[in-house]
């Protein structure tokens, strides 16, 4: 049952990329292209990924302008996580609950760690949404705060082209595939395990006993 579910998400995603890898090569023009991209990223940051590496693979665009377009969109909705914190401390009820001694005592705990914070968010699926939305409403220093999430965010989109190439050539010599479509695999792959992954771990917790 777990292969058959493997299987569905794999060919899902394969069906997926490939329709839009041939969206994208309709546009034609490589900065049409890579607004594509940078929007992609806001929505599906794996997929844009996936499309980044199988299409800079087929040279429909450069390398360096995939990386900058997927990259400077996923870093890009990440400074916007910031922006959302940092607008809610503008909510009046918030304010009065949140901002105060305890406030300034968080803030300064996280500017102490916020490299390992940054680094930890980026890697971790979940963690984004509240570290990097907290970071503005503490009004973390934002000039370290950026410069740490556009280093997490070179160092992420490096390791995954790098690992979607080593994979994706290996798949495409053994199986056959596409090498655009192999080096898209590895990525869309790890996107699909993880929901799975999570699925999985929730079933085989046991059943939360009720209180006499």
């Amino acid at each position: 049952m777990l292969n058959d579910a493997i299987t569905m998400a794999v060919a899902n995603w394969h069906a997926v990329v490939t329709w839009f890898l041939a969206a994208l090569e309709g546009m034609a023009d490589p900065w049409v292209i890579a607004l594509a991209l940078v929007l992609t990223t806001l929505l599906l940051e794996d997929v844009a990924i996936a499309a980044g590496v199988a299409l800079a693979t087929q040279g429909t665009i450069s390398w360096g302008l995939s990386l900058a377009a997927v990259g400077g969109g996923i870093a890009g909705g990440d400074l916007g996580l910031y922006a959302l914190g940092l607008g809610a401390t503008s909510v009046p009820w918030l304010r009065r609950r949140c901002v105060g001694e305890r406030s300034a005592w968080a803030q300064d705990q996280v500017t102490r760690r916020l490299p390992s914070a940054v680094l930890l968010a980026r890697v971790i699926p979940g963690l984004r949404l509240i570290t990097y939305t907290a970071c503005g409403f503490l009004h973390v220093p934002f000039a370290p705060f950026c410069l740490w999430v556009l280093l997490a965010v070179a160092l992420w989109t490096g390791a995954l082209y790098g690992l979607s190439l080593a994979i994706g050539a290996a798949l495409a010599r053994e199986l056959g595939l596409p090498l655009p479509v192999a080096v898209a695999l590895p990525i869309l792959v790890l996107a699909a395990a993880v929901p799975l992954w999570r699925m999985i771990h929730q079933r085989g917790r046991p059943p939360a006993s009720s209180a006499p």
